[in-house]
């Protein structure tokens, strides 16, 4: 994650700014709350990436709202349960992979379900029971990874059941089982390798918070590449296209590039969208935040977010040229490859689309032309 924590660090060496004296949490909290920013127009940056919707986006729906009845079923559970359904993840999946087999689009959309239920689970002001206790939410973090590692195990009796029978662990079942069955090994590793990574980023970014400091940039990027989930969702995109590259273009320094940068738009748009929300709750340990303890201003912390995205999306399209014109021999690994890429871009389309009329954001917006005006 060295290379996304020096290329947002570089974008910061030429402003000149009077860093905000602050010292805590609650300083900064009390600094921003009330501010009124514009968010820059990040869909025009990204307009030359495609985007569009699965055609059986209805029928996701339905599976949706089914399954996010059936993970916590209990009545003390509607208030969140009707807060992920308003999260609109059908939305989510039918954009993020939009040519998938519906099987394909459905396991992914599971993920999906999966990866915000589970970030609740402890990370969340309104649902978390153990956002301020580590050794219970670390023993969930080990849990999990257990129950993981057994479900990709492609072991036909895992006994999952002798590991947890947690609602929210057990809800990757299906995943596990669809992955091992249709990824060959090296997708499977790096599928499980991205999840281990974000949790024990969720690991890191909690661990911080339980503190009295704040995270320096730095730290928070090199978390925050993990703990956004984004690479776990990518590392389905092979599966959902039914492609299998080969493992030295998996592990080509520009392959790596384009995940970074891809990564780094939809965490870097997530932490603008949200910036909102996370105020409202008193959270102030994200991008925006952060930027404005050295830049000394919201607005200029804004704009340097979004200036971060638009810089990952002029990277990732360097790479793009770089990586086809290398393999241009081999026509249909090239082709392949452009595949790969293209999943990548809808993700990025998808994520900043969705956070405009996803309920998680509160934002209430299809359009951001002419900028986003928010009140925090």
């Amino acid at each position: 994650m060295a290379t996304a924590v020096q290329e947002v660090v570089a974008t910061l060496q030429d402003v000149q700014s009077i860093p905000l004296p602050v010292s805590s949490r609650d300083e900064l909290l009390a600094f921003i709350r009330g501010s009124r920013v514009t968010i820059p127009d990040l869909q025009s940056m990204i307009s030359h990436w495609p985007q569009t919707i699965h055609p059986e986006i209805g029928k996701l729906e339905k599976y949706v709202q089914d399954s996010l009845d059936s993970i916590m079923p209990s009545a003390k559970d509607q208030n969140r349960i009707r807060a992920l359904k308003k999260t609109n993840i059908a939305f989510f999946g039918a954009s993020w992979w939009p040519f998938a087999p519906y099987d394909a689009l459905r396991v992914g959309t599971h993920l999906g379900m999966w990866l915000f239920a589970w970030d609740d689970e402890t990370d969340s002001v309104e649902y978390s029971t153990v956002i301020n206790d580590w050794d219970t939410a670390s023993t969930f973090r080990q849990q999990t990874a257990e129950y993981l590692r057994q479900s990709l195990s492609k072991d036909p009796n895992p006994k999952l059941s002798e590991i947890s029978k947690d609602p929210i662990i057990t809800f990757f079942r299906p995943i596990g089982e669809a992955f091992a069955k249709a990824c060959n090994d090296r997708q499977i590793a790096r599928f499980l390798h991205e999840l281990l990574f974000y949790m024990d980023m969720c690991g890191e970014e909690q661990r911080i918070q339980l503190t009295d400091r704040l995270p320096t940039i730095e730290e928070y990027i090199r978390i925050r590449m993990g703990s956004g989930g984004a690479r776990v969702c990518m590392a389905t995109i092979e599966y959902a296209y039914g492609i299998s590259l080969p493992e030295g273009v998996m592990e080509d320094e520009v392959m790596e590039q384009i995940w970074h940068e891809a990564s780094l738009v939809i965490c870097a748009a997530n932490d603008i969208f949200s910036v909102k929300k996370e105020v409202e709750q008193s959270q102030v340990d994200s991008l925006v935040p952060l930027l404005c303890i050295q830049l000394g201003s919201v607005q200029e912390a804004m704009n340097r977010a979004v200036e971060i995205v638009r810089s990952a999306i002029e990277r990732f399209d360097t790479a793009e040229k770089q990586i086809l014109d290398r393999y241009s021999a081999t026509p249909e690994v090239q082709n392949d490859i452009r595949k790969f890429i293209d999943g990548c871009k809808y993700a990025c389309t998808a994520n900043i689309n969705w956070s405009l009329v996803s309920g998680r954001y509160k934002l209430n917006c299809q359009s951001m032309a002419d900028g986003l005006d928010v009140t925090l």
